[in-house]
């Protein structure tokens, strides 16, 4: 996750990162805050498809993310 855009779903981000990768609540708000502070978020994501859901979803709720291999 590189950056953010005006009207960011913090909530929905945070949601997204604990229901779909599995990470804790409390390293999915860390991730959504730092994002905020615009640190870029690297997440390691074995399955692509996975990956692609992940990238689509954060997208529609206002992060800028992209893959890297």
């Amino acid at each position: 996750m590189e950056s953010w855009r005006y009207g960011l779903k913090k909530v929905s981000l945070t949601k997204l990162q604990y229901e779909k990768l599995g990470l804790s609540l409390s390293e999915s708000k860390t991730n959504t805050d730092m994002l905020l502070d615009d640190q870029i978020i690297i997440l390691e994501i074995e399955d692509e498809n996975m990956a692609q859901e992940f990238l689509a979803e954060a997208d529609k709720f206002g992060v800028n993310c992209k893959m890297i291999q």
